[in-house]
């Protein structure tokens, strides 16, 4: 039998809410330390989860099998039941069987319904007959393997040594170690910063490497990959490891039983701060990042279903999480250092890219990470993906100016607008920017020594009487008054609100709250930390002037 995918069980290393893996009654209990689950007679445990429902036409579409069984291992006796969910449909109840389980003798259970199915979310249910313990479970098939695959993870450090470390010996203890993976699966740590001290080990290799940023450190490892010629496939992932580590294993499954040597697979992306939120299902890049299913509540029965429709298919994936065939790799990313690189690999392969319920990764809101330094990397390489796209290069690049600079001037973000010009000005330089200062090591160290007025510290809420932010749609007159007074900067002082607003913080501010306001809390509430933002009429015509001049050069040279 070969596994397609594993339980997943509450655990103390992926913080996530208990239903994001199992629905248990008062009877029943997850042991976080232990890898079980404690049932008293009576106990329930369903799981219709986001980590735990099979979703059947990611499989069926993919990979085509022909069989399939539930393996149950644990002690006591349980009635289980096997059902479907479906969108917009009733449920149905597949299968029910009373279950005697002990120790050491898991118990399979075919699923003759399986070829007739063609959506939905499988998942199974198991209800305690007396007081017992339910150990695992996985998923299995008959089917053979439909093409070899040895997968290379690589994950790329730099000076996160308190994180790395116990995510790769996580990954040591629950993937590599594994009899069934230990030969299909390594792992290749890229040490951008030399000082991660891990030593090689069976199935582990280390290569200390210059900070080329995360493109430099993947791309060191897929060579790495290549030249050694053992390897079919290469999953990138953030240094941290956040995800679970079924995640990976079933990503090798999926990608072993596809009917598409070519198959790539990208993983979703949760919010950190609400592990249950969905961030991003994949994404489309059309001169802009559109995340796909952005929003959805996974521990929703009806939104795991949603996130499961396929009806647009991502133009890349992610760094984060990201399983592809090395064999499709036609074109390497662009130099950006950080951000973009992936969207640009991704358009540049054409990867067939698929997504799955349970292969995810936690991670930190973007907007939370927003900085003078970030403000440049995303202006600089939305630029050059618009400089590529021919025709459309015009509407690129003044998205550019309307949203990356116009909304950080207007929010008093003046560093941040300052970054998007400095973005600007390397562009105009060509290529030989990008081959001359391919570490950013002086654009990093020009931004650092610019005022930190954008730096989120920690605050002492009380001390600051913010007005909450205004509520409701802006009016056209209101908007308008905007406009022609350029966000207030023409108006005179006596007009001017001697107040301080709040904002939480995100990408920019909202434009039409912050009119006429002399300052501006930022806040990020959730780790109790934010800065003060300030009207400054002269640094905000300075920066306008300065990036209007070279607005207008980027504007002439356009066509060439």
């Amino acid at each position: 039998m070969n596994t397609l995918q594993s339980l997943v069980l509450p655990n103390l290393h992926v913080p996530a809410s208990e239903d994001m893996s199992l629905r248990l009654n008062d009877r029943a209990w997850a042991r976080l330390d232990a890898g079980c689950v404690e049932f008293d007679t009576g106990g329930v445990a369903s799981t219709d989860t986001f980590y735990n429902g099979l979703s059947v036409g990611a499989w069926q579409r993919r990979c085509a099998l022909a069989t399939l069984s539930l393996v149950v291992a644990g002690v006591g006796d349980f009635v289980l039941r096997i059902g479907l969910h479906r969108s917009g449909q009733a449920s149905l109840w597949l299968a029910e069987h009373a279950l005697s389980l002990a120790e050491g003798a898991p118990v399979e259970l075919p699923l003759p319904a399986w070829p007739t199915l063609a959506d939905g979310m499988l998942f199974w249910t198991l209800r305690a007959r007396r007081p017992g313990r339910l150990d695992g479970a996985a998923w299995v098939t008959a089917d053979a393997p439909r093409q070899p695959v040895r997968l290379g993870i690589v994950i790329t450090h730099f000076n996160r040594q308190q994180q790395v470390l116990p995510a790769i010996e996580r990954l040591r203890r629950t993937l590599l170690q594994r009899p069934d993976l230990q030969p299909h699966i390594t792992l290749t740590v890229v040490d951008n910063s030399g000082n991660l001290g891990l030593e090689p080990g069976p199935g582990v290799e280390v290569i200390p490497s210059r900070n080329l940023g995360g493109t430099g450190g993947f791309m060191r490892g897929l060579l790495a990959l290549k030249d050694g010629g053992a390897h079919t496939h290469a999953l990138f992932m953030d240094d941290d490891a956040s995800c679970e580590a079924d995640a990976i294993a079933r990503t090798f499954a999926l990608l072993r039983h596809a009917t598409d040597p070519g198959l790539a697979v990208c993983g979703a992306l949760l919010r950190e701060a609400a592990p249950w939120q969905l961030l991003e299902k994949g994404a489309r890049f059309d001169g802009q990042v559109r995340p796909l299913s952005p929003g959805l509540d996974m521990r929703r029965v009806d939104h795991l279903l949603e996130a499961e429709r396929v009806t647009v298919r991502p133009d890349y994936g992610a760094w984060w999480f990201f399983a592809f065939p090395i064999g499709e790799v036609k074109a390497y990313p662009f130099p950006f250092f950080v951000r973009g690189d992936d969207i640009h690999f991704g358009l540049a392969n054409r990867f067939r890219i698929a997504t799955l319920n349970g292969v995810a990764c936690l991670g930190e809101d973007f907007s939370v990470k927003h900085s003078p330094m970030t403000a440049y990397l995303d202006a600089r390489y939305h630029l050059v993906l618009a400089l590529r796209a021919g025709g459309k290069a015009r509407s690129g690049v003044s998205w550019v100016a309307s949203r990356l600079f116009v909304k950080q001037l207007s929010a008093y973000h003046y560093s941040s607008a300052r970054a998007v010009a400095l973005a600007v000005r390397h562009v105009l330089q060509g290529p030989s920017f990008f081959n001359e200062h391919i570490d950013l090591a002086a654009v990093r160290a020009e931004i650092a020594s610019w005022q930190p007025d954008e730096k989120l510290r920690p605050i002492d809420r009380s001390a600051y009487q913010a007005r909450p932010p205004r509520q409701g749609r802006e009016g056209r007159g209101r908007r308008l008054l905007r406009l022609l007074t350029l966000q207030g900067f023409l108006l005179p002082d006596a007009l001017l609100k001697n107040r301080m607003t709040l904002q939480d913080k995100a990408f920019h501010g909202r434009a039409g709250a912050v009119f006429r306001y002399r300052s501006v809390l930022y806040e990020h509430q959730p780790s109790g930390t934010g800065y003060v933002a300030v009207y400054d009429r002269p640094r905000f015509f300075a920066e306008l002037r300065g990036f209007i001049r070279l607005w207008r050069e980027l504007l002439r040279r356009l066509p060439a």
